[in-house]
Parts: C-alpha cells; structure tokens; sequence
C-alpha cells in the first residue's frame, strides 16, 4: 500500500508539473506540451483523486486542488478562443467547407475524390492531396476551381476546391522545412468577400519551425480584412500557447467543440490538431469529423459557416441568420 501511496503522489506532482511548464517558458518542449494540456489536466485529476483515496490527510488533498485549479485555468483558455453568439437581425448565407489531411502515401484516391463529390461542399481544402491528383478532373465537375494545382518542386500539394472563383490567389512557403503550405484567397458570398485560407504547420517538436511558422502567418494575415474562414493541420491543439499568441493576435475564433481529428485509432482519446477557424462575423453553425478517414492517419472536418450578407454584413459585427 505504501508503494502505491507513493506512485500515484509521484504521478499526481509530474502532471501538475507538466501542465504548469507551459505557462513557465516558449521553448518549444513546453509548447509541444502546451498542446495536451487537457490531457495533462485530466491525468492530474486522475492521479491526485486515487492518491487522496489512499492516503486519506488533508494534505494530501493539495495535489487534487491543483489539478482542479489546473483544469479551470485549461477550461478559461478554451472559453477564450471561441467565437461569440450570433445576434439577431441579419440575414446569412451558409457556405459548407471541409478539411482534410489526406496522407501522400494514401492508396484511396477514387474514394476520397467520390467521398469528396458526393459531399457537394462549397469549398475543400485538401492537405498531402497527392492521393486526387489523378481524379481532379472528375472532381472538377463539382469543384471547378482550383488554387494549388499547378505542381512545383518540393510542393506539399496543399489543394484549395472551390464552386465560388477563386481571386487574388497567392501561395506561400511557411518555413524552409516545406514549401507552398498557406494559400490565400478570396471569394464572394452575395456581395460579401470572404477571405479563404488554407494552411499546413510542421509539428510542434522540429524546434521552433512551427512558431516561425506562426509568426509568417500572422505577418500575411496582417492586412485582411473582412471575414476569414481559415483551415488546417496544426499538428496541435488549440491549447498550444504559440497558437493561442496566434488566435489572439488574428482575431480567429473556435467552434465550442472541436471533434478530435488523431489518432484515427483512437480518436476518443485523441487531440483535435485539425482545426476550422473564423474570424467574426463569419459563424462557425456546424463543425463534425468525417466518419471514415478514408485510409489517412487524420479525420477530416466539415464546416457549416454563416457569412453574413445585405447592408448589414459591411458592418464588420456578428449577426444572427433569419430564422
């Protein structure tokens, strides 16, 4: 029993502390375990209770104020990231966009293409789209506009679908590890431009590539204006503290559930390290994971977003649709 006393205390302190390193540093270890501080927060619970339960002292109900202190303060940055109500009065359109990273070496190219035809969303931002490169002319029937699909040397194959015409496209290379992963563009929604941006971060463990990434981001956002509807493989979760700087300097917003989009084997237990965002008055109505991955090794998403059109949408605030 004392054994176990002492694992379970040992365990409850590590989680505490890993959860509290992020707040302490921006180096990159920190920042990678900044993305699974959810994670960290639940294990901290976990342990501290099971600790509590066998030792039966005041004392030893720190550890679980601590992770529950620990769990609020990861519930107030998620509150923070979400978008806000819609209000009233304002008449939308509805705009259906999906996110898929799906893998170069995925052998399931015809099933994607179908899965995606079948969809008949508005707008696809496909990640690692090697696997439909052969099936974009078939696709092009439903999506007749493509930004991205002009291969070139050391490409990531970051793919922009699209009904609407695509304007103003422009690719950008994020870092030195790999080439052409953030396009912008832009569409028109009824009279409203919607800017549309797809983007691809390296993983959080390469050093401090993604923050440089992040910052490169940020520096081609700087001059948008108007709504954005942004998508990608973050390779983290939003708890991250380089994307939460991101979020709060872009004025992008969450959905208040993120579907967990990795492991596709483990899913409940996973991390949401795809992500839909919005800037207001774009309004995120529906966000779901794909129900099959289709062969990769990321769920997809897919997006029911409000933009806002007639007089009002040139106001720049957050209205609500007609019922």
């Amino acid at each position: 029993m004392c054994f176990l006393r002492s694992l379970f205390g040992i365990c409850a302190v590590l989680a505490l502390s890993l959860g509290v390193l992020p707040f302490l540093s921006q180096a990159w270890p920190f920042v990678f375990l900044g993305g699974m501080r959810l994670h960290i927060a639940v294990a901290a619970i976990f342990f501290s209770l099971i600790f509590w339960a066998l030792v039966r002292s005041p004392w030893a109900a720190l550890p679980l104020a601590g992770a529950v202190i620990l769990a609020v303060w990861v519930g107030w940055l998620h509150h923070g990231m979400v978008q806000p109500e819609r209000e009233g009065g304002q008449r939308y359109a509805t705009l259906k966009l999906i996110e898929f990273n799906m893998l170069h070496r995925n052998r399931n190219g015809a099933a994607i293409a179908d899965w995606l035809k079948a969809q008949d969303a508005d707008v696809v931002y496909a990640l690692e789209s090697s696997p439909i490169w052969r099936h974009l002319d078939a696709l092009s029937e439903t999506y007749p506009y493509c930004a991205g699909c002009e291969r070139v040397e050391r490409s990531d194959d970051l793919l922009v679908l699209s009904k609407f015409p695509l304007q103003d496209v422009s690719l950008f290379s994020l870092g030195e590890l790999a080439s052409r992963r953030f396009i912008r563009s832009r569409i028109e929604v009824e009279g409203t431009s919607v800017t549309l941006v797809a983007m691809h971060l390296t993983k959080p463990y390469f050093d401090d590539l993604q923050q440089e990434e992040l910052a490169r981001a940020r520096h081609l956002l700087r001059t948008v204006e108007g709504p954005i509807i942004l998508g990608g493989d973050f390779n983290s979760s939003l708890l991250s503290p380089d994307i939460q700087s991101f979020i709060g300097s872009t004025g992008l917003r969450s959905h208040a559930h993120e579907p967990r989009t990795w492991p596709v084997r483990a899913p409940s237990i996973g991390l949401p390290i795809d992500h839909i965002l919005v800037r207001p008055p774009a309004h995120i109505d529906k966000l779901a994971r794909m129900e099959d991955s289709l062969g990769s090794n990321h769920f997809g998403l897919i997006a029911e977003i409000s933009i806002p059109v007639g007089p009002l949408a040139e106001t720049g605030g957050a209205k609500a649709a007609d019922p």
